[in-house]
């Protein structure tokens, strides 16, 4: 059995994400292989002196992060599938999720028209997630700005209960194709602290924004997607055999 690891109440780091920090090495360094089931949910809480709600929500992030399936009647099993979350996924959140067995969650933050440059626009924020068993762990904080000019009447779907993208193609003929994006670090405030919980005591956010395009190239909708701080990045590049010894020949920086 697993050594019993304190969870530190006082850390600026969320319970439930110290205990998924220490579940996910546990999986990784193999003290939990392939095929076992990790400690209940009861067995967990009192281990760690923590609400169940608290572990489910650990249990949460393993799931999505594709190193545990939970079953019923056997509880949670550790599972080596390939980790192939993207978060830079623009064909949409909610496809996505079904797509990998998961069900979307989105909670309406705000919905308004608003000016722009070039006419009015439609506003939306909302906090997105995917909801295991009874938790709903919130992964983005989303905003869009889309032209009315351009999607007439769209103010008057219900996105809580809709995907903008599926509206988008059902009754405006777009689709999504590709996105150009900034990323940057943006600080803390009430409205990431009641999407993500905790939020102040995380120093900064990652925030991509940016635009989205069509396959024709026509704008879509200018977004501004926040990250939750328990989600991590995978970042690949690439470069070409170029000339040795010159800044900017596509070699990476120090090689």
């Amino acid at each position: 059995m697993a050594d019993t690891i304190v969870l530190d109440p006082h850390a600026p780091v969320p319970l439930y994400t110290q205990l998924y920090r220490i579940l996910r090495l546990r999986i990784l360094e193999g003290q939990y292989a392939e095929g076992d089931a990790i400690p209940s949910e009861n067995v967990l809480r009192d281990e760690h002196g923590i609400t169940r709600s608290t572990v489910r929500k650990a249990i949460a992030l393993l799931v999505n992060e594709g190193l545990v399936r939970q079953f019923r009647g056997k509880g949670t099993i550790v599972s080596y599938a390939p980790i192939n979350n993207s978060v830079w996924n623009f064909g949409g959140f909610t496809d996505y999720s079904r797509a990998r067995g998961q069900r979307p969650v989105t909670s309406l933050l705000e919905q308004a028209t608003e000016d722009g440059a070039n006419g009015r626009v439609l506003k939306l924020v909302r906090a997105r997630g995917i909801a295991v068993e009874d938790v709903t762990l919130f992964l983005n904080l989303d905003t869009s700005w889309l032209s009315l000019k351009r999607y007439p009447g769209l103010d008057g779907f219900d996105f809580e209960k809709m995907s903008l993208y599926q509206v988008l193609r059902d009754h405006y003929g777009v689709s999504p194709a590709r996105s150009e994006l900034t990323l940057s670090v943006v600080a803390p405030s009430a409205l990431i602290a009641r999407v993500f919980g905790d939020g102040h005591n995380v120093p900064g956010f990652l925030c991509a924004t940016g635009d989205v395009f069509s396959s024709s190239d026509e704008l879509v909708e200018r977004t501004s997607v926040i990250y939750s701080p328990t989600l991590e990045m995978r970042v690949g590049t690439s470069w070409s055999a170029g000339n040795s010894g010159s800044a900017g020949n596509g070699q990476p920086p120090g090689a």
